[in-house]
């Protein structure tokens, strides 16, 4: 009997062999017919099960991540807000004529959702409005950020103030031929714009600012043939929430004598309403959107509720490394400076990546990632897309990809596969990493 137990390890272990043996091969051949330089491709594939390495190439050397890091913090993120966490903005009553609006930084607050917690108060007992805005650091972006980048809709600042995603949506509308553009702001808030649009035969539009000498001034350059939208990212979230807070207020028949003031809110006011969105959904917004805003203050509010104090992006990611340390997931090489991955400070290997992938195979959270077909996954792997599961990243001169996979014949990997090759283009890189795939799911 203890023969044929052995004999039947060994011919697993044979099998396993030259399945590994055919994947090396095949991987090997789809890399060296990319033309993509070797020593800029780090791949870790293990097996789901084991942990066991299947295939490895420069996986022990560190690389910018760029989003599928959302994958390394999120987890322990979700863990310590919890599945049933909401997003919350409350709108209290302090005495007899003072109102306070406690906020929760929410990313999914909006100019809509402030409009229904202003309806809850009474024209004629208000005399001021509090703004408790304790619950996160204010700094606005992350260690690394490309601070003189601020017009990139995908990564906007983010703060206590989080508000219409903290970006402001202007159409330019064309006119007669050769004639200047128009437009139009709905938001109203006061950008002064340096309009330099000409109605042509084409849309392209440069939109700059200058955030030394005039920084709510825009200007805006090129053609456009068509009415076009674009989404300008805010550079002071105060000022614009408390802009569109005064605009609602005015709305609803309400004029302040004073200014707003902070206050930290008490255990006397009286509750009168309350915003919420749930955690659920940033999940897959982080996910299959790759949503920046979303994940950097989620990792502050996690902050917040773990530590028991203003929420900051240092205490977020000392909280992930714990998580690391608690699933002895040795975390001794990689440098993790913001939770979206969007610094370049940011250094991970992919064998770090693959086995975390490992250790946290039955989370509830990364089911949700992202299938073929969805988010940003939409185009890519269509074929397969009932045997992926995935987070992509993409920075200036990096491509990433790492998730579970599938294969044909039913085995589970986890695998991580990241491209830092400046000399080769974004399609390149991530058509490589479709061709990988392929060759796990059928080899």
């Amino acid at each position: 009997m203890k023969k044929f137990l052995s004999l039947i390890i060994f011919f697993f272990l044979l099998n396993v062999t030259v399945s590994a043996k055919t994947l090396t091969h095949s991987i090997n051949s789809v890399i060296k017919n990319s033309q993509i330089l070797q020593n800029s491709i780090s791949i870790s594939i293990k097996d789901l099960d084991t942990g066991e390495k299947i295939y490895t190439l420069n996986d022990k050397i560190l690389n910018h991540p760029a989003s599928i890091q959302k994958m390394l913090t999120i987890v322990p993120i979700v863990e310590t807000l919890g599945y049933d966490y909401n997003f919350s903005t409350e709108l209290y009553k302090r005495g007899n004529d003072t109102y306070l609006i406690k906020l929760g930084a929410d990313p999914y607050l909006t100019s809509s959702d402030l409009n229904t917690l202003v309806k809850k108060i009474n024209p004629e007992s208000i005399n001021k409005v509090l703004i408790d805005d304790t619950i996160i650091e204010k700094k606005d972006w992350g260690e690394g950020w490309q601070w003189d980048d601020d017009l990139n809709t995908y990564m906007p600042r983010f703060n206590p103030y989080n508000l219409d995603g903290n970006k402001v949506k202007i159409t330019i509308m064309k006119t007669e031929p050769g004639k200047q553009a128009l437009i139009i702001n709905p938001s109203k808030y006061p950008y002064a714009f340096f309009n330099e649009v000409i109605t042509g035969n084409k849309d392209n539009v440069k939109i700059s600012r200058d955030n030394v000498t005039a920084s709510n001034a825009l200007k805006l350059e090129g053609t456009v043939s068509t009415s076009i939208t674009r989404f300008i990212p805010n550079n002071n979230l105060k000022r614009y929430f408390t802009f569109k807070l005064t605009s609602t207020l005015e709305d609803n028949k309400i004029y302040l004598k004073s200014n707003y003031m902070s206050s930290r809110h008490n255990n006397t006011d009286k509750k009168i309403a309350e915003i919420t969105h749930p955690i659920e959904y940033a999940i897959d917004d982080v996910l299959k959107n790759s949503n920046n805003l979303t994940i950097e203050t989620m990792n502050k509010l996690a902050a917040n509720k773990y530590y028991k104090k203003q929420g900051t992006d240092l205490d977020g990611l000392k909280l992930i490394n714990e998580y690391y340390t608690k699933i002895n997931l040795n975390n001794s090489r990689i440098r993790l400076v913001d939770a979206s991955g969007v610094s370049k400070n940011n250094l991970v290997d992919s064998d770090f990546v693959s086995e975390f992938l490992v250790k946290n195979k039955n989370s509830e959270v990364l089911k949700r990632l992202a299938s073929p077909g969805e988010g940003t996954l939409t185009h890519r792997m269509l074929p397969i897309k009932d045997n992926v599961k995935a987070k992509t990243g993409t920075l200036s001169d990096l491509s990433s990809i790492a998730g579970y996979i599938t294969s044909k014949n039913g085995h589970k990997y986890a695998f991580c596969i990241m491209i830092n090759d400046p000399a080769s283009s974004e399609s390149a890189k991530k058509a490589l990493e479709d061709y990988i795939l392929r060759e796990i799911y059928f080899n």
